[in-house]
């Protein structure tokens, strides 16, 4: 007995497991091919939110921290709050009016010709924004039109800041309807021209005045005024039914 040898155990049940050879994988990894395979989506689209959501808090973050770095399309309340106070800083020196020659400044001359204009035109083209936007503050009435259909949003409001324009140039634009919706909106909330009635009218009957803001100002219209605009084309439909009920309950004493 004692020089007996242990059998070979020929039992394939009882064999040791051999490791897999080649790319055969285990584990997690064959998990998660299970489930692409069976086509767990729920699981898959669980997974993908709660990316999403992650991507989500990180931008938001980044926002807080650094509003410079925040993309433009998806954060557009924060850069038009950062623009508007950025707008009230703006306020020209003697230092700026310095760096402009007089026939940009002086109010001296009334009429202008087509060479005249093109000149003064190709005098701004060649001027970066910054440097329109200082001149926009000191400019004469004929840059003033010119700066006023800047396609950057700051300069042209910044023409609104210049000391000169006076009532009748405000209403001027206020007519306009190929200036843009902020130039008419910052017209309309400005203290200055919020009591003038021309200008009223005219901000009221722009098609490029948000239509809330026209509608709020309805009401102060005259009889005639709502008359002649519930009967516009070039409104908007909204507010000539809004200009005919107000006419219509004026007229009902109620």
């Amino acid at each position: 007995m004692g020089n007996s040898r242990r059998r070979k155990n020929n039992n394939p049940h009882s064999r040791v497991p051999k490791k897999k050879k080649g790319n055969e994988k285990e584990g997690p990894l064959m998990v998660d091919k299970a489930i692409s395979e069976k086509g767990w989506e729920p699981l898959k689209e669980r997974q993908g939110e709660a990316i999403h959501d992650t991507r989500d808090a990180q931008k938001e973050d980044l926002a807080k921290s650094s509003p410079e770095l925040t993309p433009g399309k998806e954060w557009k309340p924060l850069r038009k709050r950062q623009d508007e106070a950025f707008f009230e800083t703006i306020n020209g020196t003697e230092e700026d009016l310095a760096k402009f020659s007089p026939e940009l400044i002086n109010e001296s001359q009334e009429v202008y010709t087509d060479a005249q204009r093109a000149n003064l035109f190709q005098k701004i083209q060649g001027m970066n924004a910054s440097e329109k936007l200082r001149l926009a503050i000191f400019a004469n009435r004929e840059v003033r039109n010119l700066l006023i259909h800047d396609p950057k949003k700051m300069v042209s409001l910044a023409v609104l800041r210049n000391g000169k324009v006076n009532e009748n140039e405000a209403l001027h634009y206020a007519q306009r309807k190929d200036l843009s919706e902020d130039v008419i909106l910052t017209i309309a909330k400005d203290q200055k021209w919020k009591k003038n009635y021309p200008i009223k009218l005219a901000v009221v009957s722009n098609p490029k005045t948000p239509l809330s803001v026209s509608i709020s100002l309805l009401a102060h219209l005259q009889d005639r005024d709502l008359k002649l605009l519930s009967r516009a084309n070039d409104v908007s439909s909204v507010l000539r039914r809004k200009a005919q009920e107000i006419l219509l309950k004026k007229r009902s004493g109620r």
